[in-house]
């Protein structure tokens, strides 16, 4: 039975965020909301972007919310206040699903063309670029001890990237010039016929992919 319905936009994505009272919500009205369980009404409505807000991710202290748009822009919101207090520049189309690192340090951002952007939140800079799947990139998630990044696509195929040693070898090549470090592709896994549309790690690392089988 439905016990409740909470009107205020068309919703592309909904997320609940780690505490699970709260859930935000993102539209193509150009805004993405935060919602409280026992509450209708929206809590905090954050406006900023250009076009259709395509996915929505929560930080991992819930302070902070993250969106993907298609003006090609990720933003960071600060949700206490509904502020826009980062936005990342560097993709080339709608950028259509975000991960946050269990650290809380890392976003990643995929995006239409098929591009991961590597993100670090506390300077807002791209750390790593990563170019592997030719279609559009509908999932990302990290392992539970972030070490792992895993993405789906609309390729057919789930990739394996290692965050670990890979950003280790970024913090060290901070001082040179004209770095281009990128993450380590592990692994691609080839579904038949399948493209990817959502990811998920268990609590035991197991990486579960879903998506619909294309005949």
């Amino acid at each position: 039975a439905n016990l409740v319905c909470y009107k205020g936009h068309n919703y592309w994505d909904v997320q609940f965020s780690p505490v699970s009272h709260y859930f935000a919500s993102a539209s193509h009205d150009r805004t993405a909301r935060i919602w409280s369980m026992d509450k209708i009404q929206p809590l905090r409505i954050m406006a900023g972007h250009l076009a259709d807000v395509e996915c929505v991710q929560w930080h991992v202290n819930c302070n902070y919310i993250a969106t993907g748009s298609s003006d090609k822009t990720v933003r960071l919101w600060d949700v206490q206040t509904g502020e826009c207090i980062r936005m990342f520049i560097g993709h080339r189309s709608m950028v259509l699903s975000l991960a946050m690192s269990p650290d809380g340090r890392y976003m990643a951002s995929g995006d239409e063309d098929g591009t991961i952007m590597m993100w670090d939140l506390s300077t807002g800079s791209c750390v790593s670029p990563l170019a592997g799947h030719n279609s559009c990139v509908w999932s990302l998630a990290f392992s539970c001890e972030g070490a792992l990044l895993a993405s789906g696509s609309a390729d057919c195929t789930v990739k394996l990237w290692d965050v670990a040693s890979s950003t280790k070898a970024l913090k060290m090549d901070d001082t040179k010039a004209g770095s281009t470090n990128r993450l380590r592709l592990l692994k691609a896994l080839p579904t038949k016929s399948t493209p990817v549309y959502n990811l998920r790690f268990s609590r035991r690392n197991l990486l579960f992919a879903s998506g619909a089988l294309s005949l």
